[in-house]
């Protein structure tokens, strides 16, 4: 069974792309900056660095600052991965109880720049984090400007789906047929680190093929008799079997967001017709489903949408273009992206 094409296949929510280009033609043509949810205290046996990286992915920052610091890779934490195929800035905590810790600085070289270095009682938790704030060239386009516009507004007003995208699994969404392999063999999944990619995988799948349902049904922005609801820039979801007004107005505030299934155990979240379509993926889909059920994975609920926060597009050139906007963590700045522009982007290996 193929997977390669799961999320080229996805369908568009505004009616599809209305540009073709280039993404990441430069390393410096996609840049990332991480904003945590809080700000470190200033003191604490975890060191806190914000690290400028290019050609690097999160796991070989890992490694170096283990080597560095002489301490074991379970010391250093993050609170999310990003692309070696870019330029980003994001914050690592390595764990020095009662120690003072090396000269940071001695990492730097032209891959790595060190920024702010400081404390923090706990160690960084994945997800706490604020924002990412992408600016991104689209370079050698091919576009109409008045059609461009017009989506760009569209997204600004509606958000896009928020499907996981490529990063999520692997090269050619290898990690899908990996683990579809091991979960109809009934075979367990015995090294950790890929037991979690594997799981996370088989949720995403599970989790677009709800999403893809709803944005061909029109539906996926809108409120459903029997949702579980997002408050926006957070985990916090409430179910409403009866819809009223009130909800209609906090869609539309983007203060919420209708949400789709993380599936696994204690997927009660939603009633009514809502449940029924993503009882009938499950079914569709039965050996992810009965694995993830298997493995004991939590259920859990994402939104369906996102809407990009300070979404402005600059026309550089005839052929070139700036996109900067925001999105909370977990969500994919290629989701944005694919509904202005169709890019012959290169998929790389998952980093």
């Amino acid at each position: 069974m193929g997977f390669e094409k799961h999320v080229e296949n996805l369908p568009y929510a505004h009616g599809g792309f209305v540009g073709v280009g280039t993404l990441r033609e430069q390393t410096d043509y996609f840049q990332v900056d991480e904003q945590l949810t809080f700000e470190p205290s200033g003191s604490g046996e975890h060191v806190f660095l914000y690290i400028e990286k290019r050609g690097l992915n999160t796991d070989d920052i890992v490694k170096m600052l283990s080597i560095h610091a002489g301490v074991p890779r379970r010391s250093i934490s993050y609170a999310g991965m990003k692309d070696r195929h870019a330029v980003t800035k994001q914050w690592f905590s390595v764990q020095l109880p009662g120690k003072e810790g090396p000269d940071w600085h001695q990492l730097e070289n032209d891959s790595i720049k060190v920024g702010r270095v400081t404390r923090h009682l706990k160690k960084l938790k994945r997800g706490v984090i604020k924002f990412n704030a992408f600016d991104i060239v689209v370079s050698q386009l091919n576009f109409n400007k008045e059609l461009m516009l017009k989506r760009v507004e569209a997204i600004k007003q509606f958000g896009v789906p928020n499907y996981f995208m490529e990063q999520r699994f692997g090269y050619l969404c290898q990690n899908l047929d990996r683990v579809h392999a091991l979960f109809l063999k009934n075979e367990t999944i015995k090294n950790k680190k890929m037991k979690g990619l594997f799981l996370s995988s088989a949720r995403a799948f599970l989790f677009n093929r709800v999403l893809a349902k709803r944005v061909t049904d029109e539906n996926w922005d809108k409120a459903m008799a029997g949702d579980a609801f997002i408050l926006d820039g957070t985990r916090q979801y409430f179910s409403e079997d009866v819809l009223s007004a009130e909800i209609t107005e906090r869609l539309l505030e983007h203060d919420i967001h209708p949400t789709g299934p993380l599936v696994g155990i204690n997927n009660n979240a939603v009633s009514g017709k809502v449940s029924e379509l993503e009882n009938n993926i499950s079914l569709e889909n039965n050996v992810f489903y009965d694995g993830l059920i298997k493995e004991k994975v939590e259920a859990a609920r994402r939104p369906l949408r996102v809407v990009p926060e300070d979404f402005q597009v600059d026309i550089l050139s005839d052929d070139k273009l700036r996109l900067s906007f925001r999105l909370g963590s977990g969500s994919y700045a290629t989701a944005v992206i694919r509904e202005l522009i169709n890019t012959n982007m290169t998929l790389h290996k998952a980093s």
